[in-house]
């Protein structure tokens, strides 16, 4: 596999990707004259500060290098030992293989001691986090009062490990990561040069995979390089390359944008069908709904990040996030990164299957407004049960109910409950044994005596069932809130379903049943003598 990364690293300040904030100001303190004498390079791996160092070091050597100029020739005798790494001149130096502070003596402090043989001595210390106290300690010294042809750059990724009195006697310079964008630039270029023709898609996959690190992205380019075809497309690399599914992922978002479980559900069984980790494909969900979020809050934002897919991906982002309001794209980022911190199933796609189908469902009530309902509601020092999505309430009024006082309510009860039988034996059963308040801002709150009760009160179906039957006999949306009264007393003047004389249905005969345990589960159930 060819050493790429070695093969085409920067020779020049123009060579080397992004950082352009480093760039500008390097190369001013050269045209000037005005160089420090210590320089911090701090940031990520693989983003360039070891290439940053030996530009410089080479550029304050170059024997061709006119008053005035910034970049090195590389053509000069300096410049070629530099690139060689012949020059006594320059010498770079693994702290994490020379941590001692003998090491610092021998290879660092005598050695600037001596006068160099080009224009300036300059010592690159790469990880140089990696030394003792004791190294640092001898090495401060050097660096607050250093010869007048010495320079130090030092290159850390881990900058809180320096200590504070390094870094206040360095010039800090902090490296970012390199966009995807640039990343493709320099792969296409690379391709060029060994004249091989791969297509865009697969360096916009190579440049998201690689996270921002150009070294990454060139060994990955060296692998699929490594092939030996002339022409290179996707289905060349998806042996050698992870696999990564943002057109399923861009699909999947579709079907939660228009809440369509059944093809979202399939997706999801056709990539489990092909073998995909779906914690990776997870990780690509989340990326395109931060890239939504981030693009919905500032305009631009995200590319500042890092977060660009390529062309052909960022057209139907734009479209999707059109589709996706902000209040949407945050549900369903907070629902899938509850999902990827579950366990894993014992069937991979269940708790996929689980999130999207509840995502569709809830979609329909969570993406309206419920401000008013919210502020509305009573407090009540009872025990209350947290507000159930309301699957099946969306063929309810549009208005809210008039407000009803307790009596009021009492006196309707009679007729909501023979509707309820018709739908819900079982529900009827669970009705007669609470004691219905007043209706008031759209909400009405039932009082139970048993938790069993209110529970099945408040199952989402059952609930749904109830607040349809109230909508159609207060003639506008109702709301359920079901308390828990342990202290309850449940009287014979209750409201019970009498069928009242507006009720055009036959009276309800009543029909002789077994008593005991058997009579009273044939009452919950609604079960019949035949």
């Amino acid at each position: 596999m060819p050493t790429l990364y070695r093969d085409y690293r920067p020779q020049k300040f123009a060579d080397i990707l992004g950082q352009n904030h480093l760039k500008i100001t390097l190369q001013n303190e050269l045209a000037d004259a005005k160089l420090g004498q210590a320089y911090l390079f701090c940031g990520p791996r693989a983003v360039g500060k070891t290439s940053m160092a030996r530009v410089l070091a080479q550029a304050v050597n170059c024997e061709r290098r006119k008053s005035g100029e910034s970049e090195p020739c590389g053509e000069c005798a300096a410049c070629l030992s530099i690139r060689r790494g012949q020059s006594l001149d320059v010498m770079e130096i693994d702290a994490a293989s020379n941590t001692g502070v003998d090491n610092v003596r021998e290879n660092i402090i005598a050695s600037a001691r001596l006068a160099p043989s080009g224009k300036m001595r300059v010592f690159i210390i790469d990880e140089v986090h990696m030394l003792s106290l004791s190294a640092f300690n001898a090495l401060l010294k050097i660096i607050e009062e250093p010869p007048k042809q010495v320079l130090f750059i030092l290159c850390t990724t881990e900058v809180h490990k320096v200590p504070a009195t390094i870094i206040s006697r360095c010039q800090r310079f902090d490296f970012k990561r390199i966009s995807p964008a640039e990343i493709v630039k320099k792969l296409s270029f690379i391709a060029s040069q060994e004249k091989i023709e791969i297509s865009r898609e697969v360096l916009e996959d190579i440049a998201r995979q690689s996270g921002g690190y150009l070294r990454d992205a060139e060994s990955l380019l060296g692998q699929v390089l490594a092939l030996g075809e002339k022409k290179i497309g996707v289905e060349e690399v998806e042996l050698i390359l992870p696999r990564h599914h943002n057109q399923e992922a861009l699909d999947l978002l579709d079907f939660l944008a228009k809440k369509n479980p059944g093809g979202a559900v399939s997706l999801i069984n056709q990539l489990a069908d092909n073998g995909v980790n779906f914690k990776n494909f997870l990780e690509e969900i989340l990326l395109i709904l931060r890239k939504i979020m981030l693009q919905s809050v500032q305009p631009g934002l995200a590319e500042k990040l890092g977060l660009d897919f390529g062309e052909s991906l960022e057209l139907r982002i734009s479209h999707l996030s059109a589709e996706l309001p902000l209040a949407a794209c945050l549900r369903i980022l907070r629902r899938f990164l509850e999902l990827s911190q579950e366990k894993s199933a014992s069937i991979p796609q269940l708790p996929f299957e689980m999130a999207v189908v509840e995502l569709c469902l809830k979609a329909g009530s969570d993406d309206k407004s419920s401000v008013n309902n919210a502020s509305n509601r009573p407090t009540a020092s009872l025990v209350k049960e947290a507000s159930t999505p309301k699957e099946r309430a969306v063929d309810a009024p549009p208005i809210i109910a008039a407000d009803l006082n307790e009596a009021e309510v009492a006196a309707r009860w009679p007729e909501i409950l023979i509707k309820i039988k018709k739908h819900n034996h079982s529900l009827f059963f669970v009705l007669q044994n609470c004691i219905p308040l007043a209706l008031k801002s759209g909400l009405i709150s039932l009082r139970f005596k048993y938790k069993f009760h209110r529970d099945r009160l408040l199952d989402p179906s059952i609930k749904a069932i109830m607040e349809e039957t109230l909508a159609e006999v207060f003639q506008g949306r109702v709301t359920i809130e079901a308390l828990l009264d342990e202290n309850l007393e449940l009287g014979t003047d209750m409201p019970v379903a009498a069928g009242p004389t507006d009720v055009a249905a036959a009276p309800i005969t009543e029909t002789k049943k077994p008593g005991g345990v058997l009579g009273g589960l044939m009452e919950n159930f609604g079960a019949e003598v035949l």
